[in-house]
C-alpha cells in the first residue's frame, strides 16, 4: 500500500500505533507495526474492521492474530495483481485457442468420416453392411456428441474463468481510481467519472451540471494544533459526509490535500445550493474524537464555491471557475457558499 503521509504525519502515527502494539502479547515485528499503522491511519477499513472483529473476541491478540490480519489486508502481494491476472489471462486464451482447435479437428474428422459413408450408401448393400454402417455412423455420432459436451463444459469453465477476471480487473480499476485515505473517488477517477457523465447521450437533456469545490477552514491550523493524524480524521469524516448527502449519479473526489468536489448531474443552481447548504451545516455540527486523548474536537468548518456547466465546456473550466467562487468564500470570511455563474 502506498502511504499517504509526510514525515510529521506518519512520525505520530507511529507514535500510536507502538502504544497499540504494546498493549498485546504479539512480537514486535514489522507485520505487526504494519498492522497497527494502517489501523491507527485510517487508511486500510478492511483492515480496521476485521482487526476491531478481533478485538471483541480476543482481549489480546497474539501472533498468529497479527499473522493472519498482514497477509488477509496488508501484504503487499496484492501489487502483483496485476501480473497474475496477465499471466491468468495468457493461460486462458491458450485454453480457448486449443478448445477452437480441437473443435475443428473434431468437426472436420467427422464431416469426412459422413462423406464417406455418403459415398458407401451409393453402392448396393446387403443387410449385413446397411447394418455395420449404421452401427458406424451411431458411434461416430456418439463420439462427436461427447466431444462437443466436453467442449462445452470446458467453455462454461472458460467463461466462469473471464467473469472471475473481469470482477478482478474491475476491483483494480476501482482501486486505482480511489482516494486510499478517504474512500472517495481521487483526480483521476473524478475526472475519468466525470467525462463519462458528459458523454451520455442524454446530457444535454438534463437541467444541467453543477460542480460544489469544497474546502477545509484553517485546515492547516488544525494539523498544527491537533497533528497530522487528526487531521486525516477530519478528512475522512468529512468525505463520509459528502457521501451521505450524495445519491444516484453524483460524484464525490478528493483532488488533493483538504479539497474536494462535487459534480451534480441534472440539478440547477437552486437545487445545487440546497445540497451545499446541507453539507456545510453537517460539518460544522460534527465532532471529531481524537484517538490518543478521546477528546472531542469541534469547530470545523468548511467553504464552498458552486459553478454550473456552461454549454459544452469541460471539467477543468468547471473547476476553475468554481475554484474561483471557493477563493471567494474563503475570502469573505470562510464557512459560506458563493455561486459563480
Amino acid at each position: 500500500m502506498k502511504y499517504p503521509h509526510e514525515r510529521s504525519a506518519s512520525a505520530e502515527v507511529s507514535r500510536i500505533a507502538l502504544q497499540k502494539m504494546a498493549a498485546h502479547q504479539a512480537a514486535f515485528t514489522p507485520p505487526n507495526f504494519a498492522v497497527w499503522y494502517e489501523y491507527v491511519s485510517g487508511i486500510n477499513p478492511e483492515l480496521s474492521s476485521a482487526l476491531e472483529k478481533l478485538l471483541k473476541k480476543h482481549t489480546k491478540l497474539q501472533d498468529e492474530h497479527i499473522e493472519q490480519l498482514y497477509a488477509d489486508h496488508v501484504s503487499e502481494c496484492g501489487s502483483k495483481i496485476h501480473l497474475t491476472l496477465r499471466e491468468d489471462l495468457k493461460q486462458l486464451l491458450e485454453r480457448l485457442n486449443r478448445l477452437t482447435s480441437e473443435a475443428d479437428e473434431k468437426t472436420s474428422e467427422y464431416g469426412d468420416h459422413l462423406q464417406d459413408y455418403g459415398s458407401r450408401l451409393q453402392g448396393e448393400l446387403s443387410v449385413a453392411e446397411l447394418d455395420l454402417l449404421v452401427k458406424d455412423i451411431t458411434q461416430d455420432t456418439e463420439r462427436m456428441h461427447t466431444s462437443v459436451q466436453k467442449i462445452h463444459v470446458q467453455l462454461e469453465a472458460s467463461h466462469q474463468e473471464v467473469e472471475r477476471l473481469n470482477r478482478e480487473l474491475e476491483a483494480l480499476k476501482g482501486a486505482a481510481m480511489t482516494d486510499p485515505l478517504t474512500g472517495v473517488l481521487n483526480r483521476r477517477g473524478f475526472e475519468s467519472c466525470a467525462d463519462t457523465l458528459f458523454a451520455e447521450p442524454d446530457a444535454a437533456s438534463h437541467k444541467g451540471f453543477c460542480l460544489l469545490m469544497l474546502d477545509v477552514d484553517h485546515f492547516k491550523n488544525i494539523n498544527d494544533n491537533y497533528g497530522h493524524l487528526l487531521g486525516d480524521k477530519v478528512l475522512t469524516a468529512i468525505a463520509t459526509t459528502l457521501k451521505s448527502k450524495v445519491q444516484g449519479q453524483d460524484l464525490v473526489g478528493r483532488l488533493g490535500g483538504e479539497e474536494f468536489a462535487i459534480l451534480l448531474p441534472n440539478t440547477n443552481l437552486d437545487g445545487a445550493f440546497v445540497v451545499a447548504e446541507h453539507i456545510r451545516q453537517a460539518v460544522q455540527r460534527g465532532k471529531i474524537r481524537r484517538l490518543d486523548s478521546n477528546q472531542n474536537i469541534d469547530g470545523i468548518t468548511i467553504s464552498i464555491g458552486i459553478s454550473p456547466r456552461k454549454d459544452k465546456e469541460d471539467l477543468n473550466e468547471m473547476i476553475a471557475r468554481a475554484d474561483k467562487a471557493l477563493y471567494r468564500s474563503k475570502k469573505e470570511g470562510r464557512n459560506r457558499i458563493t455561486i459563480l455563474d
